[in-house]
């Protein structure tokens, strides 16, 4: 007996996806270099199948019908997951200790990959994969999704709360306001050279925006009394767009004090004012429940929890 005796031929779900998604037999026959007849075909034996019609067809123009309609997400998830794991198998092989590390942007620019090496000299016969974590402060949901991209652990930013996943507190995020060496004029009336009263920040300087931390500045202006004055500045979606536009002397920017050691090192950036903002959200290395146990994912997690370089982030 099959095992799945329900399950179409792939041919016909692509034929019908296809179809679905681009409005029309001849556009998905063209998307998957077969004939309009075909295509027309692929999609009858699938609706025999199934015993209904998912198409209403008027001419050349399809609409869906409402099986249709239920069907369409739930097929076409299906086959991302297909083609996510044949572009994974061919990208990245099989039989190898592969790891496969999301990570917010930035931090995995700044953060992670400056420490990366050390890891692999510890663990030569792991070969680190790292793709990208997307995180929108503007939205209500903030999960972090590891399961669509077939990631075993993740560096995250939140509240460490979020099913299925455990949740390790690398460090807190504490923001400060940076420039470029110069760009804001350091000193007292003695001449010596230190930070500026915030107050003296607001108005004077155009403030740089995190598109997707909007109230960024809101909140550090109440932690530190002041008042927010003057029309924002220019705005950035990414970390690591700021920290560049900060560097090119567009304006001060307020940034995590863990993704710029790097430029602070370098003089590239430096601290115009000594008020900052502790985030109500930290950093996080989370794994997957059912990953826990995996060889990689646990030298990973250990790795991390170990390294002697957060010490101090977290001030």
């Amino acid at each position: 007996m099959a095992l799945r005796p329900t399950t179409p031929p792939l041919n016909a779900l692509r034929a019908f996806e296809a179809a679905a998604r681009l409005g029309s037999f001849a556009r998905a026959a063209e998307e998957l270099s077969v004939t309009s007849g075909a295509i027309s075909q692929q999609v009858a034996n699938l609706e025999a199948s199934l015993g209904m019609t998912l198409f209403e067809r008027n001419g050349p123009k399809l609409t869906l019908r409402e099986a249709g309609r239920a069907y369409l997400p739930s097929l076409r998830r299906a086959l991302d997951e297909i083609e996510a794991a044949t572009l994974d198998l061919v990208t990245h092989g099989a039989g190898e200790r592969k790891l496969v590390i999301g990570a917010l942007h930035t931090l995995a620019s700044s953060w992670l990959i400056p420490r990366l090496n050390r890891f692999q000299n510890e663990h030569p016969d792991i070969r680190p994969v790292i793709e990208t974590l997307a995180l929108n402060f503007a939205t209500p949901e903030r999960s972090p999704d590891l399961g669509a991209r077939q990631m075993d652990v993740g560096l995250y930013f939140g509240d460490g709360r979020w099913p299925g996943m455990i949740c390790d507190k690398l460090f807190d995020e504490i923001q400060v306001v940076v420039g470029k060496p110069g760009y804001v004029a350091l000193g007292d009336a003695t001449g010596e050279n230190r930070p500026v009263d915030p107050s003296e920040l607001i108005g004077r300087y155009p403030r740089l925006v995190h598109t997707t931390r909007p109230k960024a500045w809101h909140d550090w202006a109440q932690a530190n009394g002041v008042a927010i004055t003057g029309a924002p500045g220019p705005a950035f979606e990414h970390f690591f767009m700021l920290i560049e536009a900060a560097k090119a002397g567009m304006g001060i920017a307020l940034l995590p004090r863990v993704l710029i050691e790097g430029p602070l090192a370098k003089g590239s950036l430096e601290i115009v004012s000594e008020a900052r903002l502790r985030s109500s959200g930290a950093y996080y290395l989370i794994t997957p429940e059912n990953r826990q146990d995996v060889p990689e994912v646990r030298a990973f997690r250990h790795w991390v929890l170990g390294l002697e370089s957060q010490s101090g982030l977290s001030e």
